[in-house]
């Protein structure tokens, strides 16, 4: 099972950059796996591929969604003053 570092809506940014974003999704795959060799038995099973998919606003006011490798993304803290 993955342990996976963020959830949906988090707000995220690439480390060692400003860029914004939140997370939409993990990207899931399917792959086929054929036990022993046989391919009358194959089975499929849902993995995390290690890819976010992110969501940002753009300089040019253009709504970008882009996957990343979930190991090259940080949590976006805010650095707004505690009450």
């Amino acid at each position: 099972m993955e342990t996976l570092k963020f959830m949906k809506d988090d707000w995220v940014r690439v480390k060692d950059s400003d860029q914004l974003m939140q997370v939409d999704e993990y990207q899931i795959v399917e792959p086929t796996m054929h036990p022993n060799g046989n391919h009358s038995l194959s089975s499929h099973r849902r993995v995390f591929s290690g890819k976010v998919w992110c969501t940002w606003v753009n300089e040019n006011k253009a709504v970008i969604t882009q996957a990343f490798w979930e190991d090259d993304l940080e949590p976006a803290v805010y650095a707004g003053s505690a009450m």
